[in-house]
């Protein structure tokens, strides 16, 4: 008889890899973030006054441009830490305030390289940073041909 447990998947295995509900909820907290800096954007130059098409597709292109540069930016600034280029700096100021406590035999890190591999082991996806900042910038590119066809 076939063993009916080895057939069936898990839940979680039938999903695609990466995909939950946290990786679900970065994504949305990035695209509020964004949507957010392109509206104190637009506030600031008062888009909800403007009555010329031009004038408002210049304001909404410029508005998502700079909601998807500062996601980019923060997203290849996480790639870059990701990949082990703050590893050193964050030891350090780790190492910093382990001197100053009283009882240095209770440090969680005996040396860097038990550190670095303690931050490997936790590896986890940044790539939606990036992904809604390029979506942001797509957006600001579809404004500005629409700027320049209005």
């Amino acid at each position: 008889m076939p063993n009916l447990k080895d057939t069936k998947q898990n839940s979680a295995e039938s999903k695609p890899e990466g995909f939950n509900k946290w990786n679900l909820l970065r994504y949305a907290i990035a695209l509020a973030v964004g949507l957010l800096i392109a509206f104190v954007f637009m506030l600031a130059k008062s888009i909800f006054s403007e009555t010329d098409k031009v004038a408002i597709m210049r304001i909404l292109s410029d508005a998502f441009f700079l909601s998807g540069v500062l996601l980019t930016a923060a997203g290849l600034l996480l790639f870059a830490s990701a990949g082990g280029a703050f590893d050193m700096l964050a030891y350090g100021f780790r190492m910093l305030f382990v001197m100053l406590r009283r009882d240095l035999s209770k440090r969680k890190y005996k040396d860097y390289y038990e550190y670095r591999q303690a931050r490997q082991e936790k590896k986890r996806s940044i790539a939606y940073m990036l992904i809604v900042g390029l979506f942001m910038l797509a957006l600001a590119a579809l404004f500005l041909i629409l700027f320049h066809n209005v």
